[in-house]
């Protein structure tokens, strides 16, 4: 009889093992998801978190803002030139601060503390070197246009005109039309009043020697009469009283 009586015993034990194992089972199966959810809760941020790294989209519009005239604005000593012939939209100078600068008279205005604007200094001054040869294409036209363009190759503002091919390019034309020059000396002109990149590009090839210059300049005094008409033209759109 005794080893029955523990075989009795001995089921009873298994069964409780089992019933414990079952228990544990289930109780990890719902646990595990719940254990899960909250981790990744702590590690993601709060709602007011994300809401905080939401870019805060503006709805206020860029005014547009131009005005027809060379100008100093007193506030900061600097020169512009924010016509809609050449801008659509520029930072707004407030009307207190606008100092009006006859245009002939610029080079004389500026002097220190007066400088220009440098992101746009290469624009005003070729601006300006067409108020030059507005309606007169001569020698002294040139000479003083040549003198002008240059503004924007001094060592203040040559940072922002260095890679300003354009002005180079005017440069150039400016130089060969201009007979006060003699053609010997156009080359030694030209580089005394610009400032050439290190580098150049295939279409700037042109100023990097003497005679790939004096090709260019060849070409434009073959072609005289059409440049002359151009640089009117060009003078004639950026006309300014």
């Amino acid at each position: 009889m005794q080893p029955k009586k523990y075989n009795i015993f001995q089921n009873e034990s298994r069964r409780r093992f089992i019933n414990n194992t079952i228990k544990l089972t289930v109780l990890g199966t719902v646990l595990g998801p719940l254990q899960a959810c909250n981790n990744n809760k702590s590690t993601e941020p709060s709602q007011p978190d994300i809401e905080k790294k939401k870019p805060v989209a503006s709805n206020k519009k860029r005014k547009q803002w131009t005005h027809e005239a060379l100008v100093i604005n007193s506030k900061t000593g600097v020169m512009h030139f924010p016509t809609s012939k050449v801008y659509r939209y520029y930072d707004e100078i407030k009307p207190a601060h606008l100092k009006p600068v006859i245009i002939g008279d610029w080079m004389n205005q500026l002097q220190e503390p007066v400088r220009l604007n440098k992101q746009q200094s290469g624009t005003i001054a070729e601006i300006l070197t067409m108020q030059a040869l507005k309606g007169n294409l001569t020698s002294t036209a040139f000479i003083v246009a040549v003198d002008t363009l240059s503004t924007a190759f001094q060592p203040a503002y040559e940072k922002e005109n260095t890679l300003n091919f354009r002005l180079h390019e005017l440069m150039l034309q400016l130089v060969t039309l201009n007979n006060a020059i003699p053609a010997d000396q156009k080359w030694l002109t030209f580089n005394s009043k610009v400032k050439k990149p290190p580098q150049l590009r295939k279409r700037q090839k042109w100023m990097e020697t003497e005679s790939a210059f004096n090709e260019r300049v060849n070409y434009i005094l073959n072609h005289q009469d059409d440049y002359l008409v151009r640089l009117s033209n060009r003078a004639a759109k950026y006309s300014f009283s």
